[in-house]
């Protein structure tokens, strides 16, 4: 079996450290390029393109919500997940309406659930399959590492953050992809990422409709606002295609 420090190494560098460069990237194009509107409705647009992209991912993962395996448990208990996490989502909005970051915060628990379904498939194929160096493999982990880059990129917003909330967001987002991978090394079945998938696609729909509430930040009012958001759709697009090599 492959050491617990060694797979916690592994997503690190690949799951956390992404997120945190594309925050930190984000969040530079934030303070520069403030002033200038039409860079700041690209990169917002982007990111709803990304996000949108993103949701239809985690239904993916979800298997759907067992919307093709008909009325049972199994698809009931992945639509109760997603409308759980949704409403937590609504609830923790609701709660911590005096927060300046709430649309950020959202977004990092959204991922969180996500990440965590992550670590539980990468840890159970690891200790499936152990760590090895290969060409498919290389190209999937490339695909990853897009993934969380975009889950970073979208996490500022059209906000300005200091280093202790990029790093506070960072780890909100991303630590619980080690916590899902030492449980997938020792074991957790790989089927019950689902439930996780399930959970952070009804969180990631509320952040979606709380961002598109956002006053003058999201616009569609000429061609080259809706280029930008199927940019980002096709970006995480392309990461899926890498993925499926």
């Amino acid at each position: 079996m492959t050491d617990p420090l060694t797979l916690t190494g592994l997503v690190i560098v690949i799951g956390i450290l992404p997120i945190f460069i594309g925050i930190y990237f984000r969040v530079l194009n934030n303070r520069f390029k403030l002033e200038n509107k039409i860079t700041k409705s690209a990169l917002n647009n982007i990111s709803l393109g990304i996000m949108f992209a993103l949701f239809i991912d985690f239904i993916v993962n979800s298997s759907q919500l067992g919307i093709n395996l008909g009325l049972n448990i199994y698809s009931v208990t992945l639509l109760l997940c997603f409308i759980f996490g949704f409403t937590l989502l609504f609830l923790i909005s609701t709660f911590t309406s005096n927060f300046s970051y709430v649309p950020i915060l959202l977004l990092s628990l959204s991922f969180s659930f996500h990440s965590f379904a992550e670590g539980i498939i990468i840890g159970y194929d690891v200790n499936v399959l152990g760590i090895s160096v290969s060409l498919p493999r290389g190209i999937q982990t490339t695909s990853f590492v897009i993934h969380k880059l975009a889950e970073g990129f979208v996490i500022p917003l059209f906000y300005y953050l200091s280093f202790p909330y990029i790093a506070l967001f960072t780890l909100i987002s991303g630590f619980p992809i080690i916590i899902g991978s030492v449980f997938g090394l020792y074991g957790f079945p790989g089927i019950l990422s689902s439930i996780f998938f399930s959970i952070s696609s009804g969180a990631l729909l509320f952040s979606i409709i709380d961002y598109t509430k956002k006053d003058n930040q999201i616009m569609t009012r000429n061609i080259y606002d809706v280029i930008f958001i199927l940019c980002g759709f096709v970006l995480i697009y392309i990461a899926g295609l890498l993925h499926s090599i």
